[in-house]
């Protein structure tokens, strides 16, 4: 597993104004506006999801494992309600990625799981993932790895390669506040880049960091799609470049 961090590069363009008469310097006080992010590129880094995986610095996020006390407890959140199962009529897999001042903090396990039980140990389970819950949201994950499985019973005929999900799920689920300029316990402007939503499933898919487009600030909004790469920044620092990634499941 090779985990790479990315950055942007940000210009400040200043607006001009009229000065008093001829000669005079121009205003330093008009308008001013930031021109929209440069996607990233390509780049020579890959993130290799397995099952079990840690990408970026553990333990920055309280808890560490599953949810807050304002996120999802067993009650219902945006009308997905806790299974005590989780169901495999529609799955699909997205990567989530974030990074604060420049580096990458790992996504916690358990989140969107009521009471998750601790990371598997070899050789009884699957070491650093998350397997057992009193009850599961159909937008979680099981590992430190940033993908995160959407496990819907009832997509209302959606295929899998359509979406029923929004990332606004899983930040209600986890119960984490998340706007232009907070990503949970971060503050900081707030840029977000994907791969665009469409479907990309395929077993051992990888996609390049020459398909990441900035969407905006508003990271609840984008649209869950198998095998949609997402990467978050929260600033003012940004990762110069953003790695590819290889997904590990078919869905």
């Amino acid at each position: 597993m090779i985990v790479a961090a990315g950055s942007l590069i940000v210009a400040v363009a200043c607006g001009g104004g009229g000065g008093s008469g001829p000669g005079s310097p121009p205003s330093t006080t008009g308008p001013q506006s930031n021109p929209t992010p440069t996607p990233p590129g390509s780049s020579t880094e890959t993130i290799t999801t397995y099952a079990g995986a840690s990408i970026g610095t553990q333990g920055t996020f309280s808890p560490s494992e599953g949810d807050t006390s304002t996120g999802g407890q067993g009650q219902t959140v945006d009308g997905i309600t806790c299974a005590a199962t989780m169901s495999n009529n529609y799955h699909v897999h997205v990567y989530l990625g974030v990074y604060v001042n420049g580096s990458q903090v790992s996504m916690p396990a358990g989140v969107g799981m009521e009471n998750p039980g601790p990371l598997g140990v070899a050789p009884a389970a699957t070491p650093g993932f998350v397997n057992s819950a009193t009850c599961y949201y159909y937008v979680h994950t099981h590992d430190q790895s940033g993908i995160v499985h959407v496990e819907d019973p009832n997509p209302s005929n959606v295929p899998v390669t359509g979406t029923v999900h929004t990332l606004q799920d899983l930040f209600d689920e986890w119960g984490i506040t998340v706007n232009a300029n907070q990503f949970g316990p971060y503050s900081g402007p707030v840029r977000v880049f994907t791969s665009g939503q469409l479907y990309r499933g395929g077993n051992g898919n990888a996609i390049p960091a020459t398909d990441l487009t900035y969407y905006g600030s508003n990271a609840g909004t984008v649209a869950l799609y198998s095998h949609e790469v997402i990467f978050i920044e929260v600033g003012p620092t940004w990762p110069t470049t953003l790695p590819n990634v290889s997904f590990y499941t078919q869905y």
